[in-house]
């Protein structure tokens, strides 16, 4: 699997702030290729991304079917609003961990995308409820990195993975395979990316 684009996260009192950068011949995070910045209240409803810090241009947004619906769809549309591919939390799975399905713009899935480690993923959820050593468990799981996993929704192997990459700040890598990287748009991926961590509490 080969990096493909990195993400990463600036938090501030009142602004979500996510760059997505490029990736050089070496594999390195390379220049800027779309910047995300919203109002921390209105991010869950829809997100623009730009081409440049400046945000003189829009590359690309992804907005909410349907405010405050936890099964509903979001759509990824260019910057003259076409819909370009769509994502979609699948509630019920997500309830021991976090699963989503990516599809493109005629709504025909294309992945699969969960948490890779099971363990962890039960821990964030339940661990608070565990007698007298609940709080420390959720502190240190805090501090663990977590994962998600690119299922090909057809073939069922996997083809990517989305990675933390650092301990305290929220930054991530994605990497996949060559072909199922040519099936989807790259914003959408992108999208979905910053989805996995500005659309759920961890």
């Amino acid at each position: 699997m080969k990096p493909r684009f990195f993400v990463e996260q600036k938090i501030t009192a009142f602004v979500n702030k996510y760059k997505i950068l490029g990736v050089t011949e070496a594999g390195q995070s390379g220049g800027l290729v779309a910047l995300a910045q919203q109002k921390r209240i209105a991010f869950k409803e829809k997100v623009t991304f730009y081409t440049d810090e400046q945000k003189t241009a829009t590359s690309f947004s992804f907005r909410a079917e349907k405010v405050m619906d936890i099964h509903g769809r979001y759509f990824v549309e260019d910057p003259s609003g076409a819909l370009i591919g769509m994502f979609k939390k699948e509630f019920v799975d997500s309830l021991v961990s976090s699963t989503w399905k990516i599809m493109d713009a005629n709504g025909s899935e294309l992945f699969k995308v969960k948490e890779s480690n099971q363990t962890l993923a039960l821990l964030r959820r339940f661990a608070g409820w565990i007698p007298f050593v609940g709080d420390i468990i959720e502190i240190i799981v805090l501090f663990l990195k977590y994962h998600f996993v690119f299922i090909d929704s057809t073939t069922g192997e996997q083809v990517g993975k989305y990675q933390k990459t650092t301990l305290f700040r929220d930054h991530y890598t994605l990497s996949m395979i060559d072909e199922a990287y040519a099936k989807c748009d790259w914003r959408v991926l992108a999208a979905m990316g910053v989805g996995l961590d500005a659309l759920q509490s961890r």
